[in-house]
Formats: structure tokens, sequence, C-alpha cells
């Protein structure tokens, strides 16, 4: 059952970055998109439900059986993406032209400046994602604010994030190809390195201050 629980929570997830994704595809401002993308992970935040990109960064601290969760998650983030770009493309032709453009350019990238951007993007969601659960108090403006400039930051750099990816790619229909699988496998492991190195040294780097 938990396993269950764990899967579907993770299929809302990739529900809720879809709906970012949709927004961003939707608006010819490109800054308005990046902005109002932030509220799929906020909703997740609030919601406790499972994103691979907020879960990567704690891969060292926990056993080797947190590995078969974040696959688990990843799973279920790309078939709530796959389910969200099935019904974008029925329902909204027009983005569909729009997230194959964008995908177009993604592929037009090597591997290794996938990963690497991949990477960037994983330092950005861990910050938000880190500082947001810190905060325990909800009605605390400034736990919302980090998530509405980190998110909205890698956005606009142009950094790559696996799961936002997997709803373009599928809404494209550029996910069942060779070369879709192979750029979204690039990006996740792009996102796991730069929020797990990132995670490492902030811990190390505080450690020591504090002594």
């Amino acid at each position: 059952m938990t396993h269950l629980k764990n899967l579907l929570s993770a299929v809302l997830a990739g529900v809720m970055i879809s709906f970012g994704g949709g927004v961003f595809l939707a608006c010819e401002n490109k800054i308005v998109g990046a902005l109002l993308f932030s509220l799929g992970l906020t909703v997740i935040l609030l919601n406790g439900f499972l994103l691979f990109t907020g879960k990567t960064a704690y891969l060292l601290e926990n056993k080797p059986s947190y590995i078969l969760l974040l696959c688990l998650i990843w799973v279920g983030n790309i078939l709530g993406c796959m389910g969200m770009g099935a019904l974008v493309g029925f329902a909204k032709p027009a983005l569909t032209e729009t997230a194959s453009g964008l995908c177009d350019a993604k592929l037009q990238q090597t591997p290794l400046q996938t990963i690497a951007l991949g990477a960037l993007c994983g330092v950005l969601v861990y910050i938000a994602v880190d500082f947001f659960k810190a905060t325990a108090d909800k009605k605390d403006f400034n736990k919302y604010l980090i998530v509405f400039t980190a998110i909205p930051a890698f956005i606009i750099c142009g950094f790559e994030h696996s799961v936002a990816d997997m709803f373009y790619f599928a809404a494209s229909g550029a996910l069942y190809t060779g070369k879709g699988i192979l750029y979204i496998l690039l990006v996740t492991a792009g996102n796991l390195v730069g929020a797990v190195v990132f995670h490492v040294v902030r811990k190390f780097v505080t450690a020591e201050t504090k002594k």
C-alpha cells in the first residue's frame, strides 16, 4: 500500500509540474510564464507530493533502499507528465506545436551541455525545496518568495528540469523516441548530481562555520 501511495503521490507531482509547464507554453511573455510555473511546485510542497528533483539531494543521507524510492518517484512523475501531455495534445494542439519547437531546440544541445544545465537546475530546485521545508510556519512569506524566485530563475536561464521536460517531450511526442528518452535520462542525471553535490558541500560549509 505504501508503494502505491508513493506512486500516486509522484503521479500527482508530475501533473502539477505539467500544469506549470502548460502555463509556460501558453504565455507569450516568458517571464510571466516562468512565475506562474512556480505554482506547480508550491502545490507540491504544500501537499507533500513526491517530486524527483525535490528528493534527490538527500540520496547520500539515506539507506540504499532510497534509490528504489527515487526510481518509483521518477516513474510516477513521468506517468503524470505522459497523461497530461496526451490531454494537452488532444485539447490544445497549438501548445503541442509550441512544445515541439521547444523540444527541438533542447535536442540541439550536446549531452554534456544537457547534463550541466540539469545540474544547475538541480541546485536551484534544491534551494527552493530545502528552504521551504526548513520554514515550518506556513504563513511565513519568505518560504513562498524563495520558490517564486528560484524556480523562475532556472526557467529564464534555460536550465533543465527533468520532470518539466518530461511534460514538454510528452506533449510534443518527442518523449517516445530514442533521442527523447536519452535526453530525459541525461537531464535526470544532471538534476541529481547538481542537487547532491550542492547539498553535501553546503552541509560541510555550514557545519564548519558553526564550530
